[in-house]
């Protein structure tokens, strides 16, 4: 990746663009910010790259063969089952505490 630091040198917009070829440019501004400049079509071309790739098409194909699903009856299921762990939690599910009564403003 190239870069550009502002703080050190003045490009023109011109002489960014044509840096940026099919390459992507890391610019640093004068307030030392960073962004990154790309043509719009990078993403495009480097999705055609990955869509290319036998080694991450292997990869999805086998990503998408695990189940790794919860259903959410088995969430809802487990945070009833669990304990709770902070103050906050016990609060929220004991009755006799009401975290969200305030004590009222004495009249002026």
């Amino acid at each position: 990746m190239k870069t550009v630091d502002l703080r050190r040198q003045q490009v023109t917009l011109d002489e960014l663009l044509r840096l940026v070829g099919g390459d992507m440019v890391r610019i640093t501004s004068r307030d030392g910010d960073e962004f990154v400049l790309e043509a719009a079509d990078a993403f495009e071309r480097e999705a055609a790259e990955f869509g290319r790739s036998a080694k991450f098409m292997a990869l999805l194909a086998e990503r998408s063969a695990e189940s790794g699903r919860i259903s959410l009856a088995d969430i809802e299921s487990r945070l009833a089952r669990a304990e709770p762990t902070s103050g906050v939690t016990d609060a929220i599910t004991d009755p006799g505490n009401d975290a969200t009564s305030r004590p009222s403003a004495p009249d002026a």
